[in-house]
């Protein structure tokens, strides 16, 4: 899942941003153009270059619902699809318990506003070490079910979500997550460390390509998109925005926005919608996420105080 923006009307005024399906066919010329790798997290060498990926273990699939292991919950009103696949986005963790997404990936409905807490979701991450499809969801080690415990002020309103750049929310899992998988660690930057050309990189779950591979509930895949930061839009201190080149589609929602800073991987945002097709980015067409900033960041570390891991 993630929402579909029309060229620059996403930053325009940092206060809306177009919401669509999303339904491109990728035609061949668009697919050579695709730059998005596989991050193999547990062996460097079956990544470009040998590159040590193990920190993404932390990123994960999140679902608007509850998920148990022998498939989703049965349908008794509107927002599931037939497959779970097909809905879930993208998430990770930031300490055992708790998981950071996008406000629209947990709130999925038409209309959205002022939305209650503890929305049941649920929460699958740790890439499995076989070459086998098992695990949580044939790929993934750990399948947690957990609620939303704090969100953004974002909301969903004719078709247009309103603040895109509060597009957040912090889920509490019902169980910590074992040692076996490091948090990300989320920060904050000065806006003049992030100048335009400044290289950043999104991990998630992007749906085409699990629609294109036929892979159902199969997230042993990682994605990595490595892109260029284009401009930043601050709101007020609570709030920003930042447009990147990096390479997003339908799934990716949620997924961490990362750079590496004094020699360390930080997440400084995470990702929130799409120009076009997602794919086709340029500094005149880029795709959108969240930039965290102190005041969004003091709201998620109160809720985490609020409800802390046992």
């Amino acid at each position: 899942m993630l929402l579909s923006a029309a060229v620059g009307a996403a930053v325009a005024g940092a206060s809306t941003s177009p919401v669509g399906a999303y339904a491109t066919e990728y035609t061949q010329h668009t697919l050579q153009k695709d730059r998005r790798v596989i991050a193999d997290r547990l062996d460097p060498r079956q990544n470009p270059g040998q590159r040590d990926y193990s920190f993404l273990d932390a990123v994960g699939a999140v679902w608007p619902y509850p998920v148990h292991k022998s498939g989703p919950v049965q349908k008794t009103g509107a927002g599931f699809a037939a497959s779970t696949g097909d809905d879930a986005a993208t998430g990770f963790l930031i300490d055992r318990c708790h998981v950071l997404t996008a406000m629209h990936v947990v709130y999925a409905d038409d209309l959205v506003v002022h939305p209650a807490l503890e929305r049941a979701v649920a929460f699958a991450v740790g890439q499995t070490g076989s070459g086998r499809d098992h695990g949580a969801l044939q790929g993934l080690k750990f399948l947690r079910e957990g609620i939303v415990i704090a969100h953004g002020d974002a909301l969903m309103l004719d078709g247009m979500i309103h603040n895109p750049a509060d597009d957040w929310a912090l889920i509490l899992l019902d169980g910590n997550v074992d040692g076996s998988i490091e948090p990300l660690a989320i920060g904050t930057v000065d806006p003049s460390q992030l100048p335009k050309g400044f290289g950043v990189s999104l991990a998630g779950y992007p749906s085409d390509h699990r629609a294109s591979r036929g892979d159902g509930f199969k997230f042993k895949d990682l994605w990595l998109s490595e892109g260029a930061v284009v401009d930043v839009t601050l709101g007020d201190w609570t709030a920003a925005l930042i447009r990147t080149t990096v390479q997003t589609t339908p799934g990716n929602s949620g997924g961490p926005l990362f750079g590496d800073f004094d020699g360390r991987h930080v997440v400084i945002g995470l990702a929130q919608s799409l120009s076009g097709n997602g794919i086709d980015v340029s500094d005149s067409s880029p795709n959108v996420q969240v930039l965290f900033t102190a005041g969004t960041l003091g709201r998620i570390a109160a809720a985490q105080a609020r409800y802390p891991c046992h």
